[in-house]
């Protein structure tokens, strides 16, 4: 039986027919079936810095201090807050910040998370088991701030959702792809067959990247957004986050986040064009903002 992952409750349903066992891509949804739905993930990174950031995140009496104290323990974490803090999208008529207390402020505690995520997440892309397929991780990865960004900058000037919560879905709204790349190297067979290799990764990334955030307890928002940014349904002005990670995705269409925007190069029937060429335009305008803050993302 072909597989249908759950991903908030790590079920496995057999609800579709089977390929025949001899497809390259049958074992490894089978074996990622079998270790989500026993809650067994893993990421061949180190995410320390995430998790502790998470854990003293979730304290509801946690003090800016105590996450600048935390924050302080990860240099490159540190670094990468205060450039984040003074980037063009978070200064706005603000002094530049110098010290990890004053970027924890400015920042939000929801964009420490983020990026904790985001230092995390550039370390995979580099880890050893992620070598075969660099090239691929490295622009999944420029993809994602792409993303990130452009959600960031439409939750803020289109929508009444929350910019940091959109900030942070783009960025891990593609982890099931890293999440198959890692795994790869376990299975030669589908290495082999790039035709299967590519439709596996299509097919099971939102499903897998769901479960596996399922996993460390994030909110129904961004594990929606997650699991549907890939949907083709028609949206007319994004409403919900997962609306939003749907429209950022398709409006990304370069690692460059100042790209040209080609209206006849968007998809037809998947947003409504005015619609959709309202977004652009707001894009265009905040060029400077999106550059900024991918720039910050990456560090």
């Amino acid at each position: 039986m072909d597989f249908h992952i759950q991903a908030r409750t790590g079920e496995i349903a057999h609800d579709r027919p089977a390929p025949g066992t001899t497809r390259p891509s049958f074992r490894i949804v089978k074996d990622l079936a079998a270790d989500l739905s026993a809650g067994n993930v893993s990421f061949p990174t180190l995410i320390d810095a995430t998790l502790k950031i998470n854990r003293v995140l979730k304290d509801p009496k946690v003090t800016a201090d105590r996450v600048a104290v935390t924050v302080s323990s990860e240099p490159l974490l540190a670094t990468k807050l205060i450039h984040l803090a003074n980037s063009v999208s978070m200064r706005a008529q603000g002094k530049p910040v110098t010290d990890i207390k004053g970027a924890v402020l400015r920042s939000g505690y929801a964009n420490v998370q983020a990026m904790a995520t985001s230092v995390a997440m550039s370390q995979l892309v580099v880890a050893k088991e992620m070598g075969p397929f660099l090239k691929t991780a490295e622009a999944v990865w420029t993809h994602s701030l792409d993303v990130a960004a452009i959600a960031f900058v439409l939750a803020r000037k289109v929508t009444k959702l929350n910019p940091d919560e959109a900030l942070f879905a783009g960025l891990v709204h593609d982890v099931g792809r890293f999440y198959l790349l890692s795994k790869l190297p376990h299975y030669p067979e589908l290495i082999a067959d790039p035709v299967a290799l590519e439709a596996v990764i299509d097919e099971w990334h939102p499903s897998i990247g769901h479960a596996v955030l399922g996993a460390f307890g994030l909110s129904d928002a961004v594990l929606d957004a997650v699991a549907e940014h890939e949907s083709t349904q028609e949206f007319k002005k994004p409403k919900t986050l997962a609306d939003l990670i749907v429209v950022a995705n398709l409006l990304s269409r370069s690692p460059n986040p100042l790209n040209e925007h080609d209206p006849g190069l968007l998809p037809v029937g998947r947003v409504d064009g005015p619609e959709m060429l309202g977004l652009v335009e707001v894009l265009d305008t905040a060029a400077g903002e999106l550059t900024s803050l991918v720039a910050a993302l990456r560090g």
